[in-house]
């Protein structure tokens, strides 16, 4: 509690992070927020999640501030973070950072969003999850998504993604979301990561984060993905139905961002 109050009294004097990890959402970011920590130039994380520029924006950028160091020579020469998955997808959050640390560095990571809605919907029903009630949200979300223009909607933070089974396919929809981060942040700020690639070769990705931090290399020790949760394959006829709705949105994506995964 002491440690808390010092911390909100000096928050004014405090850093903010050096890089985010916005998201998205079930594609390896707890994996990144429990390693980066190993590099011996990136400072020990508060917490994973920390939710202020969706959830707690309201209360300042000092309340932020507050889990940083204190700004000094010793804590400059460290970097902090932020791994927030919401923040790729939430309204209002890339504005909100773009006023507050223009400067940022971003790092997100995508998946294949058929196998990312399967994986957000079997970690948020657990022992209830069923392929009938996951074919049920999504005919559901399909078709308010033929009748709304989404896209417009996020444009205009017209748009609530806190329901989790409303939203399955929606946080997929990477390509909508990143038009306006890279309208509000130059490109180079930006490092895009596949997390299929990401389970191909952990060092590699690790390596080539560090390089876009502008850190030297360092070998992870004891990299262990964090669990994806056990979970049946989803139906192929689902799976089908899915990644033939989700193929615009991914060309748009590998258009946008100049790169490309086989999904």
């Amino acid at each position: 509690m002491l440690d808390r109050k010092f911390k909100g009294i000096t928050a004014s004097q405090r850093k903010l992070p050096d890089f985010l990890v916005i998201g998205g959402k079930r594609c390896g970011t707890t994996t990144l927020f429990e390693f980066l920590r190993q590099h011996p130039m990136i400072a020990e994380p508060v917490i994973d999640h920390m939710g202020f520029f969706d959830d707690n924006y309201s209360i300042g950028i000092n309340y932020y501030k507050s889990f940083f160091p204190i700004k000094n020579e010793e804590n400059s020469k460290k970097l902090d973070y932020d791994v927030t998955t919401s923040y790729l997808t939430s309204p209002f959050v890339a504005e909100r950072v773009a006023k507050e640390m223009p400067n940022v560095k971003i790092i997100v990571l995508l998946r294949n969003p058929t196998s990312r809605a399967w994986s957000d919907y079997n970690a948020s029903q657990k022992k209830d999850a069923s392929e009938k009630k996951f074919q049920s949200y999504i005919d559901n979300e399909l078709e308010e998504l033929k009748k709304n223009n989404f896209d417009d909607k996020v444009i205009k933070n017209a748009y609530d993604m806190s329901e989790p089974f409303s939203n399955l396919i929606k946080k997929g929809l990477y390509a909508v979301y990143l038009k306006k981060w890279l309208k509000l942040f130059p490109r180079e700020n930006f490092l895009f990561i596949f997390t299929e690639s990401f389970s191909k070769d952990e060092n590699k990705v690790f390596k080539q984060i560090f390089n876009f931090l502008g850190l030297k290399n360092f070998e992870i020790q004891k990299l262990q993905r964090m669990s994806k949760g056990n979970y049946e394959k989803l139906n192929p006829k689902i799976q089908n139905k899915l990644d033939s709705f989700f193929e615009p949105y991914n060309d748009d994506l590998f258009k946008l961002i100049n790169q490309k995964y086989d999904w």
